[in-house]
């Protein structure tokens, strides 16, 4: 572009382009890291080490067979793997359903919380604590009640370790069967680009809770869930716990080492997700929250060029907007080929629309209301 193009423009025109177009040069950053993600591999048969599988559910019995079927279909060896499904004060019948198939199934094992003593934790992570006191294995993965793991699952994250891998990671597919559902899609997608894309230049700062491995070793090491100082990000505390030993973690990208997770029901219970995101980055350490302050400040200024740009120049917005989702296009693609999915680019206006209004009102939503719930209201934490 010819110098002269800018003198039609004033520096207060020029400079807040330019900061917009931080957004562009982050997310170009971010997708070639996604590109230098390495496939994950099936670890050899002969090779496979023994394995524990967590789920903690409360109140899950609309979707916890689903997740249960997908567990019985692993591509592992029984003798090698234990299911460990923990009911966390459910009210329906999610313990039944437990009961029922691990009557099935030798290698499943059903615990019920009611009388775990240790009332310090809340939500999944109190679930998550009390099955690790049942886990024998080195390696524990972790998923959701809602979620549904694919057959190669577990032979796909532990294709690519050795001794300094402490954790493991993937990615997290909504299934798109309606509107929210498709924006609740997309978010992951938006929000994926930071921990993947990181990963990729081998910078992880974060593992999704329901797609995650972690050593036994280093948790009890590190004193449990117990012993950590957080609310409701659990995830960020086992990676915590993972970074402070020494270990690095690998993270992939692919159809067999992703997760698929049913929708949210309602838009209210996507926001309080994604409140809850940021409230346990906000209390997991200063760097966490460092981070964040800078993060929402700059997607706050972003939105809001986004909303308003073309008041200050209209030339200048319609160049950054046709870069933006020029660049928004090439990433979801990029994710659709390799997760292998359908409907996934297309779905991009809902988050061109999304992303200026949650980064506005999620941080301004803590001086109305502290209260963060789970899918469902099942389980709800209130700050002090």
């Amino acid at each position: 572009m010819d110098v002269s193009f800018f003198s039609e423009f004033s520096t207060l025109e020029i400079a807040t382009c330019l900061f917009a177009m931080t957004y562009v040069i982050l997310m170009v950053f971010l997708t070639i890291g996604l590109l230098r993600l390495s496939a994950s591999k099936l670890i050899d048969i002969s090779k496979l080490p023994t394995v524990s599988v967590i789920v903690s559910s409360r109140n899950e019995e609309k979707d916890l067979p689903g997740c249960i079927e997908s567990l019985e279909k692993l591509d592992y060896p029984q003798e090698k793997l234990e299911i460990i499904l923990v009911n966390d004060r459910s009210t329906d019948s999610t313990w039944d359903i437990i009961k029922e198939a691990c009557s099935r199934n030798e290698h499943f094992f059903g615990y019920d919380t009611a009388e775990y003593k240790n009332h310090n934790l809340e939500a999944k992570g109190r679930g998550i604590s009390f099955g690790f006191k049942y886990a024998k294995h080195e390696w524990v993965f972790i998923t959701d009640g809602d979620a549904y793991v694919h057959p190669k699952w577990l032979r796909a994250c532990l294709g690519d370790i050795d001794e300094s891998i402490g954790m493991v990671g993937g990615a997290l597919l909504v299934e798109p069967i309606s509107l929210l559902a498709k924006l609740e899609r997309a978010c992951w997608a938006f929000v994926q680009m930071f921990n993947l894309g990181m990963s990729g230049w081998g910078v992880p700062f974060a593992c999704v809770g329901p797609n995650m491995a972690i050593r036994r070793s280093i948790y009890e090491e590190a004193g449990g869930l117990e012993g950590s100082e957080f609310t409701v990000a659990e995830d960020l505390a086992l990676l915590k716990m993972v970074t402070n030993a020494g270990y690095k973690i690998r993270t992939y990208m692919d159809e067999e080492s992703a997760v698929k997770l049913k929708p949210v029901p309602s838009i209210g219970h996507l926001i309080s997700q994604q409140r809850r995101w940021l409230r346990g980055g906000i209390d997991t350490d200063l760097k966490y929250l460092g981070f964040l302050t800078l993060a929402f400040g700059w997607g706050l200024f972003i939105s809001i060029y986004m909303l308003l740009g073309w008041i200050i120049s209209l030339k200048l917005f319609l160049i950054f907007t046709f870069l933006r989702i020029l660049i928004d296009i090439i990433y979801l693609s990029i994710q659709r080929k390799r997760l292998k999915t359908k409907n996934y680019v297309r779905n991009f206006w809902l988050l061109t629309l999304y992303i200026p209004i949650i980064c506005s009102i999620l941080p301004i939503s803590f001086i109305f209301t502290r209260k963060i719930y789970w899918k469902g209201d099942d389980y709800e934490i209130t700050y002090e």
